[in-house]
């Protein structure tokens, strides 16, 4: 099975919604309360409380701030961002990149192969296909040769648009820009499966020797009949010791005798074979730089290292000792003591309790399985947990951290070196197949019954076995996972969405990750796991990708994604779920206006830097919540008209507590009706009678007579 799980050109329609989807949103249990049981309070603590488990779990490395990196995975939001290993910010459709980045980059910058036969074809031709791997460094070769070419500024076109747009001149301005060296990514597109030589020779018209593109496709793309526009990005061992060697000549300059003993160890070779996104490079670069700094002498510093810490998953998973083999006294290492290491290192940072427990539920998987060697007896008192730590190594802690003992009331089990437990995982999958099946069995079983932190850590550890091995994990958990239709469809779903979300922090499988979900979009039996998918950071890492699909989704459906919508909004993309909100407010489908007044009263009841109301003072923003609102309170239908109103009275109540926020509300307000006629003097009025009813109620009293006078005042202009 590949990426795609099904035919694009499917019916539409086997899409159209029977009426009996569940209620969306990531708080939809079946084996809880049902959401219309629960408060609006408690459903968004509920996913407030999942979000953090999410974010906890994740821990990925650019989750924290760090250098400006080579090939940041090719994401080109994050190098805008300047910083390697922190969330991309939207960046804008054909926008120009920083020149501060583009300097930072050059100082990092090691040319390969690629870089002078994508030059040499830019000159010739203006236009050049750059493939490769992804994470493998295309997106700056292709960002520093394009600015090299041209010597000048560099823009980033749209990516979700389609290249023949380029072709046409009523799309200019925002299209190709004379001078300037331009760079477009392909991965996860649809467009970037369909180059063909004949539009690319159209383009050379449009950029030779003024305005040079570069399009970069991943290395699945096939390139047949363009072979005259590609140029092929490698990736090999040496180029990938080069730019080690120069992110640490930069972070250790002012520390050349440790730059060099750590290029010199013999540990560093092996490490490097087992990394092949620059962006993995980039951040070996700083755990060496940062050990060295804090003053750890170098064979220390790289005990940490990825392979050294595979050495010592595989001494854990080693084989029992046969008899007589040394060791006298010592209990032989079994199936239970394996279980509690892996139970260990899925449930890291649960309590004791917890992780004994199902470690006694896996080594029940574990001991069904017959392989060619010996499957040990089970005798219940023969092993104690003091054996089993003998040959897991973990600690204990308390809640904040602090060591404790095992018998403390709220021992956690903590794996005891970060990195170890992924380490344990990939030796467990790639050398130990036959744990395969039960590990998943076992990992489904914490997705139906256990708690939310159980059900987070288990859909993550599936993620992370998607690091290793895509297509059997797409294959067997995923799509099972994104299809149920049984009692625990829900738990699965979102299983499938946060196992998802995990992989999609993995440099190489992004693309993937994207491609699956875009078809999954347009498949109805797959659609809630899209949705619920777009919801995570996902949905933050591609917005306009993410927004689009949801859009297509409740077309086709006829169901609500406001609790993706939410998830989006609250993790960063505000300005861009804003404008997409404003849009559908005027779609003729009935589902997306509703969704965009839904979301409008939902996203007003964050406080704080999310706050809609702090976009009454952002230029920007504050006009797509403008015709967001107008349309919404403008709106024939009752629940949505009914729901514009709601929104304005949480203002009103807010403005009583937030200085100034009832002088900006009342400008809002008093520039609601951009146009003349009969809708604006009637929103005038009804203005006015809720302001008027909203005092006599008590809510926001002197805040609502203060914005009355303002509008009153504003309007008698």
């Amino acid at each position: 099975m590949d990426d795609t799980t099904g035919s694009a050109d499917e019916p539409m329609d086997d899409l159209m919604d029977d009426g009996s989807a569940d209620p969306p949103g990531e708080l939809d249990d079946k084996e809880s309360r049902q959401p219309q049981d629960q408060t609006e309070e408690e459903l968004a603590e509920q996913a407030d409380h999942i979000r953090r488990l999410r974010r906890q779990g994740l821990r990925a490395p650019f989750m924290s701030g760090g250098v400006a990196g080579f090939g940041a995975g090719d994401a080109a939001g994050t190098i805008n961002k300047n910083y390697y290993g922190t969330a991309p910010e939207a960046v804008p459709v054909d926008g120009r990149v920083p020149g501060a980045d583009l300097d930072r980059l050059r100082e990092l910058y090691v040319e390969p192969r690629s870089h002078g036969e994508l030059r040499k074809l830019l000159t010739l031709h203006g236009v050049a296909v750059l493939r490769g791997a992804p994470g493998s460094g295309r997106y700056t070769t292709a960002l520093l040769t394009a600015q090299e070419v041209m010597d000048a500024d560099v823009v980033y076109l749209d990516p979700e648009a389609d290249l023949k747009r380029l072709l046409n001149k009523d799309a200019r301005p925002g299209g190709l820009q004379p001078g300037r060296g331009h760079v477009v990514e392909g991965d996860g597109r649809p467009w970037a499966s369909t180059l063909r030589g004949q539009l690319l020779n159209r383009l050379r018209a449009e950029t030779y020797r003024r305005s040079p593109l570069v399009i970069i496709v991943d290395d699945q793309v096939p390139f047949d009949g363009l072979d005259d526009h590609v140029v092929e990005h490698p990736n090999t061992e040496d180029l990938r010791f080069e730019v080690l060697a120069r992110h640490l000549t930069v972070l250790l300059d002012d520390r050349p005798e440790g730059c060099r003993k750590l290029l010199e160890h013999e540990a560093l070779g092996e490490e490097l074979r087992g990394r092949t996104s620059m962006a993995e490079i980039a951040r070996l670069a700083r755990q060496l730089a940062q050990g060295e700094r804090e003053g750890h002498d170098t064979d220390r510093i790289v005990q940490g290292l990825k392979a050294r810490l595979r050495s010592r998953a595989e001494r854990l998973l080693r084989p029992p000792a046969p008899a007589g083999d040394g060791g006298a006294g010592r209990v032989p290492v079994s199936l239970w003591s394996r279980a509690f290491l892996l139970a260990c290192v899925v449930l890291d940072g649960t309590p004791l309790s917890r992780v004994s427990r199902e470690s006694h539920r896996l080594a029940e998987l574990l001991h069904g399985v017959r392989s060619p060697s010996s499957v040990p007896e089970m005798p219940l008192f023969q092993e104690s947990l003091k054996d089993w730590l003998d040959d897991s190594d973990v600690e204990f802690t308390d809640r904040e951290g602090n060591p404790v003992g095992a018998r403390h009331p709220e021992c956690r089990v903590r794996v005891s070196q970060r990195g170890l437990g992924e380490a344990v995982l990939e030796v467990l999958w790639h050398d130990h197949s036959g744990a395969r099946g039960p590990l998943l069995e076992w990992l489904d079983g914490l997705v139906v019954r256990g708690e939310e932190d159980i059900r987070v850590a288990a859909a993550q550890a599936v993620g992370l076995l998607a690091t290793f091995d895509w297509t059997y994990i797409q294959e067997e958990p995923l799509v099972r996972w994104a299809t149920d239709k049984g009692e625990h469809a829900a738990r699965r779903r979102f299983a499938a969405a946060w196992a998802l979300e995990r992989a999609a922090h993995d440099d190489m499988l992004a693309p993937r990750v994207r491609r699956l979900l875009r078809n999954w979009s347009r498949r109805r039996d797959y659609q809630a796991c899209a949705e619920a998918a777009y919801g995570t950071r996902i949905g933050v890492l591609f917005p306009a990708e993410a927004l689009g699909n949801l859009e297509k989704i409740a077309q086709t459906q006829m169901k609500s994604v406001r609790a993706a919508i939410h998830e989006i909004y609250a993790a960063g993309s505000r300005t861009q779920t804003l404008e997409r909100l404003a849009d559908w407010s005027l779609s003729p489908h009935y589902r997306l206006r509703d969704d965009a007044a839904m979301c409008l009263q939902q996203l007003s009841r964050f406080r704080g830097e999310l706050a809609i109301t702090g976009f009454l003072k952002e230029p920007v923003p504050r006009g797509h919540l403008l015709r967001l609102t107008r349309n919404v309170l403008l709106s024939r239908d009752l629940a949505i008209w009914r729901r514009g109103w709601d929104t304005l009275r949480l203002w009103v109540e807010r403005a009583a507590d937030e200085p100034g926020l009832d002088t900006a509300l009342a400008e809002f307000m008093a520039e609601l009706p951009p146009d003349a006629g009969d809708p604006s003097d009637r929103l005038r009025e009804r203005f006015l009678f809720y302001l008027r009813l909203w005092e006599h109620q008590g809510v926001g009293v002197d805040a609502a007579a203060h914005i009355t006078s303002l509008v009153t005042e504003r309007w008698s202009k």
